[in-house]
């Protein structure tokens, strides 16, 4: 049975409807007008076929307590929680919002334009942050569940509807049956598919990437295919490169919505501020995209005028790997994890695995898969090969390559030095500073906290990674790692200093965005 529409004039306790907005599974939403206070408000009723199903009463009453540890303007406020005994309806009175939602904006325009994109990620990004800071998982994330406000001549972007959400430390009333999940599959991180209980903020920056690739492709990364098709797209394949879509994208923007996409957890943005610091200081669009530099690598004076000079010669363009190849090697990289599993031989899929890089070096699941391979076999088909070759000249190579401007060379040698010797601190700084010479800054990442698990106590792998996050402006893990220099070297000035400088922008930082 349907939910019932009640027609504008009806009386919910002080609320009287005055327009029908929107049904759904649960019920209705109506514009209705607070006879009390004279103000609109966005009247959520539950359907009364419903109030006998204590779980979507619970998801109900728990949109109602989540939303009131929350209040930041890109999230719509609660106002009440009540019950019509009369009526004999339950209902949620919140904040009107004149203006349509994420959703179907892009379906009027098709896809956005990248840097209307970033603008709406940051206000997104903001309200994560805020729910995060109050230990609250949205676990819902999509573009249905944004609206977006006029205000004047700007775009209020807010988000709603916190039925599924889990509130840290709260006690956990089921509202899925046994071995199901909550979510939207189209959006949905790998590990709450698996279980929704699994759930962290992360998972909602995944869910938040799925909206990006969405807005600038016209539709989620993985849009094809059955239920089940769909998910294990989400757990295996990486989503193709929207670069050839979306033609005025910068590489910085997209390496951001690569980072959202991770598999892993632990491969995505920490927490919603790093993203938000992340977007605010990358441009989304080519033209207005700022030069990158390495220089955050660069040696302190002790270092020799060797690694100074092979890094003088800087390459400005940035990568674009075309949409077949990323493609053909996400569907490469998942034909090797198939033969991992099921045992048909290591060297066939280091072959794949490799090809795939040579199609797209950019994919750092790939070159995650690769790496432990090489783990996995010390002293196998790698170390064979490495007894042809002398590993000095294949590092001379990629030197002579990053001078050149051969950013594919570099990384593809630097691969096997590592397959080799993988505590090769000078290699692993190799590559970070190649992919940071055409601007990929989350790849150089990536590059030296790979080299930071092989070498935990290398100072200048730690000094990479401190200014690193100084050129993004990531100040907390930039401050960190400066931390970590000085514990290995307390007479060290320059991470003194640092410590002292980026804590003090840092905190600037946090009161300017409160007080925004």
């Amino acid at each position: 049975m349907g939910s019932p529409h009640y027609e504008p004039g009806f009386r919910l306790g002080k609320y009287e409807i005055l327009a029908h907005l929107s049904s759904g599974g649960m019920g209705a939403i109506y514009q209705a007008i607070d006879r009390g206070l004279g103000r609109t408000v966005a009247l959520k009723v539950l359907s009364p076929d419903r109030l006998d199903d204590d779980r979507v009463k619970e998801r109900f009453r728990r949109e109602a307590r989540n939303a009131a540890r929350l209040n930041h303007p890109n999230i719509v406020t609660l106002y009440e929680c009540g019950f019509d005994a009369g009526q004999n309806l339950l209902y949620l009175a919140m904040e009107f919002v004149d203006g349509t939602d994420l959703a179907r904006h892009i379906t009027r325009h098709g896809s956005l334009r990248p840097e209307e994109t970033r603008r709406i990620l940051i206000q997104a990004a903001k309200a994560l942050v805020h729910a995060f800071n109050h230990g609250i998982v949205h676990r819902d994330i999509k573009p249905a569940n944004f609206m977006l406000a006029r205000e004047g001549r700007r775009t209020r972007v807010k988000l709603t509807d916190l039925g599924v959400a889990i509130a840290k430390g709260a006690g956990e009333f089921r509202i899925t049956s046994e071995g199901c999940t909550v979510g939207t599959v189209d959006y949905m991180a790998p590990e709450q598919a698996r279980d929704s209980q699994a759930a962290d903020t992360r998972s909602d920056i995944y869910s938040l990437g799925c909206t990006a690739y969405h807005m600038l492709a016209g539709k989620p990364p993985f849009a094809q295919g059955g239920l089940g098709e769909r998910v294990c797209r989400h757990q295996a394949m990486a989503p193709p490169d929207l670069r050839p879509i979306s033609r005025t994208m910068s590489s910085g923007f997209w390496a951001i919505i690569q980072r959202m996409l991770a598999k892993k957890p632990e491969d995505r943005y920490a927490d919603p501020e790093m993203l938000l610091q992340a977007l605010k200081q990358t441009a989304a669009e080519k033209d207005s995209a700022p030069s990158s530099s390495s220089r955050y690598a660069r040696p302190h004076a002790g270092r020799t005028a060797k690694r100074q000079s092979r890094s003088s010669t800087i390459m400005r363009a940035a990568p674009v790997i075309a949409l077949e190849q990323s493609q053909a090697a996400a569907e490469l990289h998942e034909r090797a994890l198939q033969m991992l599993d099921q045992e048909q031989g290591e060297k066939s899929a280091r072959e794949l695995l490799e090809k795939a890089l040579q199609l797209d070096p950019l994919n750092v699941n790939c070159r995650q898969s690769l790496r432990d391979l090489n783990r996995r076999r010390p002293g196998g088909f790698w170390d064979r090969w490495f007894h042809s070759g002398d590993v000095s000249n294949i590092k001379s190579a990629m030197r002579f390559a990053r001078s050149r401007g051969e950013w594919r060379t570099v990384l593809e040698q630097g691969e096997r030095v590592l397959a080799c010797q993988a505590a090769d601190a000078d290699t692993h700084l190799e590559l970070a500073e190649t992919a940071a010479d055409v601007g990929l800054l989350d790849l150089a990442r990536w590059f030296l906290e790979q080299g930071r698990l092989e070498l935990p106590d290398n100072g200048e792998l730690l000094r990479a990674l401190a200014r690193l996050y100084e050129h993004m402006r990531l100040w907390r893990p930039a401050v960190a790692y400066w931390r970590n220099v000085l514990e290995l070297d307390p007479s060290n000035s320059e991470a003194r200093r640092k410590v002292t400088e980026i804590s003090a922008r840092d905190q600037r930082a946090r009161y300017q965005h409160r007080h925004a």
